[in-house]
């Protein structure tokens, strides 16, 4: 007997609710185990993707940082859609030298979950520790976030309530950079293993229990040193797999909140009388990316065969849909429009599917026995079905190519980032991922194909002198057009080269009850989901 049949709902029942009954839809489903909880103040929320880490220092992934951001705070965070606002910072930053000093004076009241007062120190620290590299360090090799910060050339503190940065060169996004969370170096770098586990932060949120890639349980700070205080007691995030089984969950009360609506169940989840889809556009970007470090796909050719493998017009037409959209270019559409890049022109680049062109590219480039490797971000009790359906995609064309030893390889979370930045052909040929980022060109463009970022959060490792320089020269002015001219130029020559085939924008979605009041989502999917802030206090109502 299931914890469905003891409360005289089964799973068949349920799918007959939502609407979507039948053996088909039966297929894959686990049974859903029931937990206190979910009765006023505690929510339990699912993710399809889990965190790994709770150390902001070295996070690479959204749902780690969707937890963190509960439980730490930056000097200035995103207030309604991508408007900055202070958090721990007292006003706005003082901009000078050419754009090349940022001063940032802080507030008095902000305290560490330790006790201990937030110091110009710990700012410092927290900005100078994702360059800091090191090797004794067996559980987190690399440094994922070091290119938010390399373009700070020192870190000064006058006194313990001011900030001054000074940049190697005027960084136009550097506003967006000072969202960065602050962590506590007295707790952190002693032990920044342990840290990463049971972190201390200043925020709303104080870490209970974390088992990395299974779940985390955050309790609320009652000595919170900011108002509002969360209305909600206890957050527990959990890892779910099966959109379908999310969308259920939300039906049996198992969870108030479910991340990433599947597109087929938008409708079975705002049918359901007591829960709701709440949607907002995002900054996220899913691709596909090759491998040009070493193995055929190193080969432009074998690149451009791929995409005649696949149609992802007709996947994001037909699947995605109302979830996302389809996407051609690094960049979010409205940050493509915002900087008015040729949208239209880079609609035309992708191929249209062809078996036969694909064989024919193959077979020029000298490629005939290979067994391509697509990886993927997932594992048997979680990951993203999306994901894994554009990756089956690719693998399905490369089968009618000829291709019979094409594979899609699942990895946890921080396995398949190891895996895609270390170059080897064997450990992949193509990856099938999400980015997300703040609403800049280079935050798309530098660290997705720039040769400083290889090994870190480049997976590509394209070369071409001429790219790399334009991207450098566009990352180090502060003149929009030459930046926007440069970006233009770049991301043309990256799309023709086919270092990735864009796929979809997804949005952010969320399944809610809908007794939970003043919920409303960030298009930063990182800021996700929010519960307390200076103009809102999300609630659970009877």
């Amino acid at each position: 007997m299931t914890k469905h049949e003891e409360n005289g709902l089964t799973r068949r029942k349920l799918l007959a609710s939502l609407g979507i009954a039948g053996a088909g839809a039966l297929s894959g489903c686990s049974a859903i185990e029931r937990v206190s909880g979910g009765n006023g103040s505690q929510l339990r929320i699912a993710q399809p993707l889990t965190a790994t880490v709770l150390d902001p220092v070295v996070i690479e992934s959204v749902p780690s940082a969707q937890v963190a951001t509960q439980v730490f705070e930056g000097l200035y965070t995103y207030g309604e859609g991508t408007t900055l606002e202070p958090e721990l910072a007292d006003g706005e930053p003082k901009v000078s030298h050419g754009g090349t000093r940022y001063e940032v004076s802080l507030k008095s009241e902000p305290r560490f979950q330790n006790g201990n007062p937030v110091t110009a120190e710990d700012v410092k620290y927290s900005f100078e520790a994702p360059s800091h590299r090191d090797e004794n360090t067996s559980w987190r090799r690399g440094t994922p976030n070091k290119w938010e910060v390399d373009m700070i050339d020192t870190i000064e503190t006058p006194d313990d309530h001011t900030v001054r940065f000074e940049l190697s060169y005027p960084y136009d996004a550097f506003h967006e950079v000072l969202t960065r969370a602050v962590v506590p170096k007295s707790a952190r770098d002693p032990d920044p293993e342990t840290f990463a586990k049971n972190p201390v932060g200043s925020g709303p949120f104080q870490v209970d229990r974390f088992v990395p890639q299974k779940y985390a349980i955050l309790t609320r700070w009652d000595d919170y040193w900011d108002s509002p205080k969360a209305a909600i007691d206890r957050l527990k995030f959990v890892s779910e797999y099966s959109g379908l089984s999310r969308t259920m969950s939300l039906k049996t009360g198992q969870n108030q909140l479910v991340e990433e609506v599947e597109p087929h169940l938008w409708k079975a989840t705002n049918d359901q009388p007591n829960a709701t889809v709440k949607s907002s556009e995002s900054y996220d970007y899913t691709f596909l990316g090759f491998n040009c470090n070493g193995g055929p796909t190193s080969e432009e050719k074998v690149r451009k065969a791929v995409d005649y493998c696949v149609n992802f017009d007709e996947m994001v037409e037909n699947i995605l849909r109302p979830a996302g959209e389809r996407t051609y270019s690094p960049l979010p559409h409205q940050l493509a429009e915002e900087w008015d890049m040729p949208v239209n022109e880079w609609k035309r680049i992708p191929n249209e599917r062809n078996i036969e062109k694909a064989r024919t590219l193959f077979r020029d480039a000298g490629v005939e026995a290979w067994a391509p490797k697509i990886a993927v971000p997932a594992s048997k009790s979680s990951g993203d079905e999306l994901l894994m359906m554009m990756a089956n995609a690719v693998k399905q064309g490369l089968t009618l190519a000829g291709f019979q030893q094409a594979s899609v390889e699942k990895y946890s979370w921080s396995v398949f980032h190891d895996k895609i930045v270390s170059g080897s052909p064997s450990d992949y040929h193509m990856f099938v991922t999400e980015w997300s980022a703040f609403p800049d060109p280079d935050a798309y463009v530098y660290p997705l194909f720039h040769q400083r970022a290889e090994g870190e959060t480049n997976g590509v490792f394209y070369k071409n002198d001429d790219v790399m320089e334009k991207i450098l020269n566009a990352r180090k002015s502060d003149v929009h057009a030459k930046r926007r001219k440069l970006y233009e130029e770049t991301i043309t020559t990256l799309l023709e080269d086919r270092v990735h085939l864009p796929i979809y924008q997804p949005k952010n979605a969320f399944g809610v009850k809908k007794d939970l009041d003043n919920f409303e989502l960030s298009p930063m999917s990182e800021e996700n989901p929010r519960f307390v802030g200076s103009e809102y206090r999300v609630t659970v109502g009877e």
